[in-house]
This record gives C-alpha cells, structure tokens and sequence, in this order.
C-alpha cells in the first residue's frame, strides 16, 4: 500500500505518475496509429517479453531484457509519440505479470510513467540528432544520444524512489545496481536497427513468425521459471530457520515466515531496511564489519563457518542466534543469504545441564561427606551414652553430656538432610495416589500457612506415582514453606496435581527428561518472584536468601534430591515481583486397582 511508503518517497512517486499522465495525455492525440498492424506487433512484444523476463547476458555483467530493443524499435519507426503506447504497455505488463506476487497498483503506474518519460524523452533526442531507421555511420550519434537518454531516464528515477524508499543515497544505489548496465543500452539501439533492417526486408508477417520461436522458447522459459521459483518459495516458505537476503548495502530484500515469527516484524516492514537494526548497539559495528568483509572479499569470521552472536526482535528483546552465511547471485549485483537459528532452546538446554551436572558434582560431594561424618557423630553418640550411665544423675556434667547428644542428634538431622540430597537416603517407595497424599496434608498446611494466605489444592485427573509418601509429604511441605516466607504480606498459594503426557518435543526441552506419562505437581505463589541469580543458585545446599535465623538452606536442595532420586525432574518459574511457580513432573504408574493414600 502506498500509505506504508515513507512521505518523501510516496509524493515523489505521486509526482513522477502525475508527470507521466500528463505527457501521455498530451501527447497522445499526436500520435500515428496506422498501419495498425506494426503498432499491434510492436505492442505485443514488447509485452511479452517484459512479462516473460527473457533476458541476454552481455558483457558488463548485467542482463538486458528484449522488450527493451522492442521499445527502441517502436520509437525508431513510429516516433516517441507511439513509442509511449507500448512503453506504457511494456511498463504495465512487467508489474502485472509478477512470478511471485504481483506489484501494488503504484508500482505499477510509476514503471508505466517512467517508461512513458523514457520513450518521449530519447524520442525527441533522436529526432533532434537527425536519426533514421538505416544502419550507417550517420544514425551512431542519434543512437547513442538516444541509447545514453533512454538509460538515465529510466533508471536515475527508479533510483531515487528506491533512494527515498529505503533511506540510503540515489547515486550510490544508481551507481551500484545501474550504472553497469549502459553499454546495454547501446547493445540493445543498435540491435533494433537491425531487426527494424530485417522487418522491412522480409516484412511484418514473416517477422512475425520468425517471432514465434523466441516466443514459445519465452513461454518454455517462463514456465520453467514459475516451477523454479514455485520450488524456491515453497523451500522458504516451510524452513524453521529465518531466512535473510540482503544487496551489498545489506539492506533486506527476502524475509521469509519463520523469520517473521523469529524476529516479530511484518515482511513488508522489514523489505528494504538495513539489518543492522536486528543487531543489538553494542554489538552492531562488529557484526555489520562482517557481513560486509564477507560481502566484499568472501572472507573474515563468518566464511565457511557458523558466528554465534545476539539479535533483537521487535519488542526489543535480545535473544541469542546462529547464523551461517552464503553470497549467491542476484539481477543486478551480489547478493549474501543469511540462515539464522534461534538458539535461545539450546542454551537454556546447556545451561540446565550445566546445573545438573554442578548439582551432581556436589550431591556427590555432600553425601560422601554426610556418610563419613554421621559415622563420627555415631561414634560421639555412643561415647556420649556410655558417659550418662556412669555419671550420677546429680553430677554436675551430667546437662553438659545430654547436650551433647541434642547437638549430635541435630548434627544427625542434618546429614540425614544432606543424604536426601545427595539421593543417598534410605526410602521405601510404594505405589499411592499423589493428590490423595496432598489432600491429607490440607490441614497441617493451612496451619502452617497462617490466615494471611489462601491455600487452594486443585486436584486434576487421579494419577498414581511410585514413591515414599513420606519423602512427597516432604517434598510439598518444604516448597509450602518456602512460598510462605516469599509472602510476608498475605497472599494465594495454589497447589495442582494432575496427569500430563510429555511428547519428544517438550522432552528434549528438559534435561534428563523422556516422553511419556507424568503425574505433575505444581506449587505457585503470589510472591516477590525470583530473580535469574538466584534461580541459577537456588537447588544448591546451603544456599539461602534468607536471614541466617530463618533457614539452613537445604529446604530446595532436599527437594531437589527427591524428585532426581524418585526419577523426575523440577521446573522453576519466576519473575521478579511476579511470583513463582515449581513445577515437578514424576513418572506416572498405571494400576489395575486404585490404591490408597497414606494412613
């Protein structure tokens, strides 16, 4: 839609349509329409070979398209009067019958005023330098004054539109994508006069069967076309990965859906942009030095290899990517492709095994620890026993000797502590219905809780678990009373069990984790949240936000150890003054009679 255009662009295409309708409909009255048939001829032609992009190689590098001698030879024969017919209809036809998607109306009507421009313009320029229809040393400066007109009125307007559409400079886009092409524009002169010499040798009728062959090897091309770029769109179209194209000035030219989806721009909006606005500031000059090393010399950090850096999306997110990189060919210049994949799944997936192997190394670590150490406090245990027979119950020593075993039972306590942990506990696992076992906890928890906060326990489908009921009372009492304590002020606690089935898809999102059944049991508060630091910390011993009255820090690790040594896993998530909400999935067990909670 013209509206989407910038404002300079979109009147300085209004103007160049205005000026164009106007020379058309002045001139127009003057021009000469018979013979009819030369004219239709011409008309014809040229159309279709502007809608059928048949295009020749030629020296410079560029690509000249046969409509172009078509047009030279409608101004040469007929003047520029008739010659703006069939530019109007070469213009017309080369918006309209687009491959892919066919260009806005606008478009359409600035190609069609640009090649009416065109045609009047080096019309006049050929009549004025005495041109004529024969070959011969005479007609050279009238063709190449008419050939070097034709070429700067028809580009040095597209140029600036593109200039004013895009925000980058008209001479460099003329000088870039243009000016190459010139010695084209002579080719092309110089070629009409030699088909106008063999029209008026053979005639119209067998030019025109002689026309027959380009046109049906045209048809054969442009269908061919069709299925390629059919192909290369239906590839584009169902690719996971963001697919970017960019010219040399790495302005955009392709952005395929998933790209859309990746970054959340409209292609429309994006189409004509610099990429560097998907670069984050700081890392912008680097990245764009390297698409345009790449660009210029093939070379630098992303040749032949793939460049992890960060992109950012609309709402100006930074996420991490991969991108891998590929010059390929395009109509006028040089064009690189870019294969971004969002890698933001496979960090989080590397970090939660880095978590998980540190959480290992350390449960490793503890339980070790905790075995030889409750060995020692066993040792004092007994001594201590030993002690309190022999020690007259009026003994002074005697209060210094029980406080030794206290100290030695709740040294007990907490290695028993950090063996659950280390998943080193002894259990006795049995079948029982999860939401049966957190129901039974309903009034302790509401005790505990206080009136300040709402307990909601909202059971979901029955489903059955193979695991110490006793280490799941656990479980939910220690993640119950780290939201308690997360809600000094009040709030909603909601605790939820039900059945869910884990595909490969939401698997492979969780580390240690396999398709299947699973009993889920979610505990979500209405807290102050929990920042990204703390998250990464949260499962290890010993690690507490709290004051050092207020807990040891073994709450979240016992936790942890309990769902690893029962075969599932935990999800946190949480925001800062969000809340929280942990999520533990465990392997759900299919009996034939139901089973009873705990007594």
């Amino acid at each position: 839609m013209l509206r989407e255009v910038p404002p300079g662009a979109r009147w300085y295409i209004l103007a160049v349509i205005a000026l164009g309708a106007l020379t058309f409909a002045l001139l127009i009255r003057h021009a000469t329409f018979t013979p009819v048939g030369p004219l239709l001829l011409l008309i014809v032609l040229s159309s279709l070979f502007s809608a059928f992009k048949v295009q020749f190689p030629i020296a410079s590098g560029s690509n000249m398209s046969l409509s172009y001698i078509v047009d030279i030879a409608a101004l040469i024969l007929r003047g520029p009067h008739a010659a703006m017919i069939v530019g109007a209809a070469s213009g017309w036809s080369q918006s309209t019958f687009k491959v892919k998607v066919r260009n806005p109306l606008y478009r359409t009507l600035f190609n069609m005023a640009c090649l009416i421009l065109t045609a009047q313009a080096s019309g006049q320029v050929f009549q004025h330098l005495g041109g004529t229809p024969v070959l011969s040393s005479a007609s050279v400066a009238p063709l190449l004054g008419m050939a070097v007109t034709y070429f700067i009125v028809n580009t040095v307007p597209i140029a600036i539109a593109i200039a004013l559409t895009t925000d980058q400079s008209a001479w460099g886009i003329w000088k870039t994508d243009f000016a190459s092409s010139a010695a084209n524009y002579i080719v092309g002169a110089i070629a009409a006069v030699v088909v106008i010499e063999v029209t008026e040798t053979s005639g119209y009728w067998l030019t025109l069967l002689l026309a027959a062959a380009p046109l049906y090897l045209t048809y054969r091309m442009y269908r061919n076309g069709v299925a390629t770029e059919a192909r290369q769109g239906a590839i584009l179209e169902a690719a996971h990965d963001a697919i970017i194209t960019m010219d040399q000035h790495l302005n955009i030219r392709e952005f395929n859906p998933a790209a859309e989806h990746m970054f959340g721009y409209d292609r429309m909006q994006i189409l004509g942009r610099n990429v560097d606005f998907l670069l984050p500031l700081e890392e912008r000059d680097t990245q764009v030095g390297h698409l345009t090393q790449y660009m210029v010399s093939g070379d630098g950090p992303l040749a032949g290899r793939q460049l992890e850096m960060s992109a950012l999306r609309a709402d100006g997110t930074l996420f991490p990517v991969e991108l891998t990189v590929a010059r390929v060919s395009g109509d006028r210049s040089a064009l690189i492709t870019g294969f971004v994949r969002d890698a933001t799944e496979r960090h989080a997936l590397e970090e939660q095994l880095r978590q998980s192997q540190k959480l290992e190394a350390i449960g490793r670590l503890a339980g070790g620890v905790a075995h030889d150490f409750n060995n020692v406090l066993m040792s004092i245990m007994g001594s201590a026993d030993l002690l309190l027979m022999e020690v007259a119950l009026e003994h002074g020593a005697r209060a210094e000797v029980t406080e030794i075993k206290e100290s030695v039972r709740r040294g007990a306590s907490l290695t028993r502590q950090l063996l659950a942990f280390s998943r080193r506990q002894a259990t006795s696992p049995r079948v029982f219905e999860l939401g049966e076992v957190v129901a039974g906890m309903d009034t302790m928890l509401r005790r505990l809780m206080g009136p300040e906060i709402q307990l909601e326990i909202a059971r979901g489908s029955r489903v059955t678990v193979m695991a110490d009921p006793v280490q799941m009372e656990q479980v939910v009492l220690n993640l119950v009373i780290n939201a308690r304590d997360a809600m000094p002020q009040g709030g909603r606690l909601v605790i939820s069990i039900d059945e869910v089935t884990l595909d490969d898809m939401i698997a492979l999102s969780q580390a240690d984790c396999r398709p299947g059944q699973y009993a889920r049991l979610s505990v979500s508060d209405t807290g102050s949240g929990i920042d990204e630091q703390t998250r990464a910390r949260m499962f290890e011993p010993f690690f507490t936000t709290k004051a050092h009255d207020k807990g040891t820090g073994l709450g979240l690790s016992i936790v942890y150890g309990i769902v690893k040594q029962n075969g599932g896993h935990i999800t946190v998530l949480s925001e800062p003054g969000r809340g929280a909400m942990f999520v533990i999935h465990l392997p759900a067990v299919v009996v034939t009679e139901p089973s009873t909670a705990l007594a």
